[in-house]
């Protein structure tokens, strides 16, 4: 990583890098943002794509169009679809031939793609644009869990580059590659998905390799061994083990060879092959599989040893050995070595947190996740935990930022905004509690908080101030606005039918006895029937 973090700085000081043109410059730089992808520094990967979209003026807009996706489907509905966008004046290269043979999915209900009523609408992705969306593709499958709307984005990213213009090997060939990853978990797909990998895999013919090469640096594309492993991982998903263990042992990755021979049962087979493979000379990687393989932490131990204590995989492994059982302080101690010899290890990072938190050490909690964050920093869960440790520690404000991030990358998780609902009561900032609250309601919870409601309702009956400085009375409008709309979702609630009445009868100069007491009558309806569903129950 240095090395290649280096050369990026050697390039951009180059006296003769300012007189590139734009279109030369934009593939640098999109090439830089794929070099630190590689090596899992999202943050300033993001940085150098964002340049690069700067330089020529790309935006894409994600856009809805009507369409069919099924045969048997009688009304179009919204379809989401990608839209390309060039200000710049620059030249794109020329097609390039020998892209895969797309594979149809001959589904007896799904269709090949959607079917737009629109039939003008064109494509927009070039070989010039479709880099930034397997860029941000790449980005999104490497969420820790995949929302079905992420999903949705990532799968428009792949469909217009693969249906579009590009024609560049590399560039359909990663895209294909990532539609895979999606599709194998559609039964429907999952056909598809593993013939048209197979396609590209097998199909690789390392004559044509000149003609190919166009776009490689810019496309991001796995070399073909990881290619290899995919189809490997695939065959193991349907449980052929048989057909990954053979190309496992094609591209001697020893360890997926070992782990493909436990999954298919042979236990002993997978013993011995770690140690004949360590009887031809020890490694501590090999004591690592060893441990693996028979579960004895010992192996982990000989491992550390034998590196001279530098093996990051050796005390990752101990780590999850004793987070597992739940002995927590030895965990973090054995991950904090795992990640001194290897820092970029966003994910260990992440799990390190987790494990000061269950100890609880809040404050080295803290510096993992900011750790995590800093190699990636659109981990919602990584913001709610970190927010959590403040809130832990009494840093109300700081929390209430982690959480204000936490829901610009998990928009539509009611949880994430629950979070940050319940700090913004805390530290008195009504107008982002009134926004929170309206927020989970729109993502479709039938939400009630009696806590927040009693707290809206006495900062304006109180006058409390706010955070800002702005008098509670100014929000009185706001309030009420807030429990109009949560009474026509949730019209059943006592607790927000008794707090909707109080801001009718409670708050000096605004008291309406009529309004008041007809929603203390539907807060008394609402108990009733809670009431009456329960004795049904007992």
């Amino acid at each position: 990583f240095k090395r290649a973090e280096k050369l990026v700085k050697i390039i951009e000081e180059h006296r003769q890098f300012g007189s590139l043109s734009k279109e030369i410059k934009c593939k640098i730089f999109v090439e830089f943002g794929f070099v630190y992808l590689y090596f899992q520094h999202i943050s300033k990967s993001r940085k150098y794509m964002k340049i690069a979209e700067q330089l020529i003026g790309f935006t894409f807009n994600l856009t809805g169009a009507l369409g069919k996706r099924t045969k048997f489907q009688e009304r179009a509905l919204p379809q989401l679809r990608v839209e390309c966008i060039i200000e710049e004046n620059v030249a794109d290269e020329a097609p390039l031939e020998n892209e895969p043979q797309t594979i149809d999915m001959n589904d007896d209900t799904l269709l090949e793609k959607i079917s737009f009523e629109d039939t003008n609408i064109k494509n927009s992705v070039t070989n010039l644009t479709a880099p930034f969306l397997l860029h941000m593709a790449s980005l999104k499958l490497k969420d820790f869990v995949l929302e079905e709307m992420l999903r949705e984005e990532v799968v428009a990213f792949l469909e217009g580059i693969i249906e579009g213009r590009t024609f560049s090997y590399c560039i359909s060939t990663h895209a294909y590659f990532l539609r895979s990853r999606l599709e194998k978990t559609s039964i429907r797909r999952l056909s598809r998905c593993m013939e048209q990998l197979e396609e590209v895999v097998l199909g690789f013919d390392c004559k044509k390799v000149c003609a190919r090469t166009g776009s490689l640096l810019q496309s991001g594309l796995p070399p073909m061994w990881k290619q290899q492993k995919q189809l490997a991982v695939m065959y193991t998903g349907i449980g052929s083990h048989k057909s990954a263990v053979d190309i496992y042992e094609k591209l001697q990755m020893r360890e997926d060879q070992i782990n493909g021979l436990i999954g298919s049962g042979k236990y002993e087979a997978a013993e011995k092959l770690t140690r004949s493979l360590i009887a031809q000379g020890e490694t501590p990687k090999l004591y690592c599989i060893l441990g693996d393989t028979t579960q004895d932490i010992s192996h982990y131990e000989k491992a550390w040893d034998l590196s001279g204590e530098s093996s990051a995989r050796a005390m990752k492994s101990l780590g999850y050995h004793y987070f597992n059982i739940k002995e927590y302080r030895r965990a973090l101690s054995c991950m904090q070595k795992s990640l001194e010899c290897n820092y970029l290890q966003g994910g260990l990072w992440f799990t390190a947190g987790c494990t000061a938190l269950a100890i609880p050490d809040f404050e080295t909690a803290i510096k993992c996740y900011q750790s995590s964050l800093e190699i990636d920093s659109e981990n919602s869960q990584g913001w709610s935990n970190m927010g959590a440790c403040y809130e832990k520690t009494g840093q109300m404000p700081r929390a209430f930022n982690c959480y204000k991030e936490a829901t610009r990358h998990s928009f539509n998780d009611w949880r994430v905004w629950e979070n940050f609902l319940c700090a913004a009561a805390q530290i008195k900032d009504f107008a982002s509690t009134i926004f929170a609250y309206r927020q989970i309601i729109n993502i479709g919870e039938k939400y009630c908080d009696k806590r927040i409601l009693n707290c809206l309702v006495a900062a304006v009956r109180d006058n409390m101030t706010s955070v800002s400085g702005e008098p509670g009375i100014r929000f009185y409008d706001k309030v009420i606005d807030l429990f109009k709309f949560a009474s026509s979702k949730v019209t059943t609630n006592f607790d927000l039918w008794k707090s909707y009445a109080a801001m009718y009868l409670d708050v000096d100069g605004k008291e309406d006895t009529d309004k008041g007491i007809g929603y203390l009558i539907k807060a008394y309806h609402s108990a009733s029937l809670h009431i009456e569903k329960s004795m049904e129950e007992f």
